[in-house]
């Protein structure tokens, strides 16, 4: 049974059973107090009735009239009330059938049916050992009630079954918005992830559907972020086994050539050249693999990283680059010395492939009150506005023949976000085609407390 007609059986029986009750209790109230009123006025009659055949009894003893069966049954015949006389145990008259049937005690009442009538029946004992039993007809009084009854359970009937239809309509409509998240929700899980309800009834159901529709967002972003991983899960391992290719196929093709054939000195050179040139291409690969790992899986500890003290070793690991550190006093930041040395050297080396052979590459630092932020800029080639949000993605590489022939391999900025991060900075990169480009990294800065 579905939930509308579960809802209907249930205010349909309520209906009916309060309905029912209420009109029982007031017909057979109605009733009990129309009974009261005819059982007082018959029991007056019969008192009457009793006081009127006693006094004839004692008015025609004391003319010397004889009372005998025959004169006592004329008087009671003469009587408009259906009556029983009796002398003691026996039977005088009776001028209802059924009445010498009940030889009743004195101040007894009784009720009376027979197949098509209802009477109440009283009896008092008279002088002279007489007992006058009467009765008065309540078939109308039963037969209105009865009617009122039919007539009340056919009112009923009436009144549900319109209530049964106003229900189920009301019911229908109450319920449409749940039909709607039903079908949004097999439609979801379906794959229809765009599918929404946007219920506006003002009421619990609008909630719930403002709840589903929340809910439907976060599997949609969920699904969606699964999907972007994927994807790029599939770039690098693309780009991965690209970039193992290109200098594996160097390498095996030079040193075919080695074993292969015989070649003058000036070939062996230069075969010898390549293979070194592509291995040292695959180590660093290997190496820049191996950091991106390491810093997704072990923490960094923190430390006291005075930045001054950072920019002799920059100069030392960036040979035949023009650059230029701050001259000025450097604060403290809070991270791994040896990784904010491998972030800048990546940014210094970018900066330099990018610009012309001793074109300078400007080191800035700048501080406030809880970080530091250092900058590396060039006057390069710049990276166009559209593919400034993926020069971060792992083998992702803005001119690839360029980066391939200079040795680069796609993973630097990767690993300068990747050690920002680890840092609790943020990596935030500007440029312009033809004009250059700024990448700063933005540092905690070491607290003196923190030395305590």
């Amino acid at each position: 049974m579905r939930y509308y007609q579960k809802l209907v059986s249930l205010l349909v029986l309520v209906l009916a059973a309060s309905f029912g009750v209420g009109g029982c209790v007031l017909l057979y109230s109605d009733f009990a107090v129309q009974r009261g009123r005819m059982a007082t006025a018959n029991a007056a009659a019969h008192a009457q009735t009793c006081t009127l055949l006693q006094t004839e009894i004692l008015d025609l003893q004391r003319r010397g009239t004889t009372m005998d069966d025959a004169a006592l049954t004329a008087r009671v015949e003469a009587r408009d009330t259906p009556a029983a006389l009796w002398r003691g145990d026996t039977l005088i008259c009776a001028t209802l059938p059924g009445l010498e049937n009940f030889s009743l005690e004195n101040a007894a009442t009784v009720t009376v049916r027979t197949e098509e009538s209802v009477y109440a029946v009283y009896a008092s004992d008279l002088q002279g050992g007489l007992r006058l039993v009467t009765a008065y007809d309540l078939t109308g009084l039963y037969r209105d009630r009865d009617a009122a009854l039919t007539r009340f359970l056919l009112l009923e009937a009436a009144v549900l079954a319109a209530a049964a239809a106003v229900t189920a309509l009301l019911a229908a409509r109450l319920t449409r918005p749940l039909a709607v998240l039903t079908d949004a929700g097999q439609q979801i899980a379906a794959g229809d992830y765009a599918r929404r309800t946007a219920l506006h009834t003002g009421d619990e159901i609008e909630t719930l559907s403002a709840s589903f529709d929340k809910m439907a967002d976060a599997v949609q972003e969920k699904i969606a972020d699964l999907e972007a991983d994927v994807q790029k899960r599939e770039d690098f391992v693309g780009a991965f086994t690209h970039e193992l290719k290109t200098p594996m196929t160097s390498i095996i093709g030079y040193a075919d050539i080695l074993a292969a054939m015989q070649t003058d000195p000036d070939e062996q050179r230069e075969a010898a050249a390549a293979i070194a040139h592509e291995g040292r291409r695959l180590e660093s690969l290997s190496h820049k693999l191996l950091a991106l790992l390491g810093l997704a899986e072990c923490p960094l500890t923190p430390a006291a990283v005075p930045l001054a003290a950072l920019w002799p070793r920059l100069h030392a690991a960036c040979p035949g680059v023009n650059l230029r550190t701050p001259a000025a006093p450097a604060p403290t930041v809070q991270g791994d010395a040896d990784l904010l040395l491998d972030l800048l050297c990546n940014l210094v080396q970018n900066a330099a492939k990018a610009s012309k052979p001793g074109a300078p590459v400007v080191v800035l630092c700048t501080a406030d009150a809880d970080t530091a932020t250092l900058t590396v800029a060039d006057r390069g080639c710049g990276i166009p506005p559209d593919q400034l949000a993926r020069v971060t993605e792992p083998f992702y590489m803005v001119d690839k023949s360029r980066a391939r022939r200079q040795g680069g391999s796609g993973l630097g900025l990767a690993l300068c976000q990747r050690i920002a991060i680890a840092h609790d900075g943020t990596l935030k990169i500007e440029s312009e085609p033809g004009k250059g480009t700024r990448v700063s990294v933005t540092l905690p800065l070491w607290k003196k407390e923190a030395d305590a």
